[in-house]
């Protein structure tokens, strides 16, 4: 099972209880549960497509982490890396199963992902969530510009959302209404216009995706993956196949051989 389906099917069975009120939700923008997770699912995908990375990984060359601290050399600033797959600091790495070790500390960062949502709020969230997008890629580039960089975002595309951080201790929950599918169309789009490069030496992302749910947050309600338009299309460059595609064809040219 691919990561975009198995994501929403853990949404679906997930339940954050609001430390305020007691409320129950699938998800809760003060959690990184759900990033944890469809970082999780990416590396199993990875794996699964790039023959590569998995005889390195098997061999214990390179490692995998979610929310790795990573120091950058150059810069001496520190960024924390949603995932990353690189090569392990000696004796840092644990297994966590075949075919791959897990650590929190990296000699050198190959690959890094940085996974926003837009959930509820998308005309106030956009900004924000494509800036931090658009920076993410910078960083590792300026540092090692064989890095491969790459971006991912959940946009949800439900006609409403409960908030956890607009409730009140009593009454009924309070719904916050989407002009939809508009503003899920809106946010796809402007999403875009995030740079994709084509490779080292270029700016941008060596691959980016968006993943669209239907999610109004209110646990006794189903959560689905939407597939239709506008989500991304099958040979659109910011569908997660083409997402997994890029990352893997990157991986195998710039990293047959691993240098320190």
């Amino acid at each position: 099972m691919r990561t975009p389906q198995r994501f929403v099917d853990w949404l679906a069975g997930n339940c954050q209880v609001g430390k305020k009120f007691g409320r129950e939700y699938h998800y809760h923008s003060r959690s990184d549960a759900h990033s944890v997770a469809l970082c999780e699912f990416i590396m199993d995908d990875l794996l699964a497509s790039c023959p590569m990375m998995r005889e390195q990984a098997a061999s214990g060359k390179v490692a995998y982490g979610v929310n790795v601290r990573h120091r950058w050399e150059l810069s001496g600033k520190t960024k924390t890396l949603d995932l990353a797959v690189g090569i392990p600091i000696d004796g840092a790495a644990e297994p966590v199963g075949p075919p791959i070790f897990k650590t929190k500390k990296m000699a050198r960062v190959l690959m890094c992902c940085e996974a926003k949502s837009v959930m509820t709020e998308h005309g106030k969230a956009l900004p924000r969530v494509f800036d931090e997008l658009n920076s993410s890629n910078q960083m590792p580039h300026r540092e090692d510009d064989e890095v491969i960089a790459a971006g991912i975002a959940v946009v949800n595309i439900a006609s409403s959302f409960v908030s956890p951080l607009r409730q009140k201790e009593s009454g009924d929950a309070i719904v916050t209404p989407h002009n939809q599918p508009h503003v899920a169309e809106r946010t796809v789009e402007h999403l875009r216009g995030l740079r994709i490069r084509d490779g080292v030496g270029e700016e941008g992302f060596d691959a980016y995706c968006t993943i669209v749910v239907d999610c109004d947050n209110q646990v006794d309600h189903p959560v689905s993956l939407w597939t239709d338009l506008p989500a991304p299309q099958i040979g659109d460059a910011d569908h997660y196949d083409a997402f997994i595609e890029r990352i893997v064809q990157s991986y195998s040219e710039r990293f047959s051989i691993l240098q320190t």
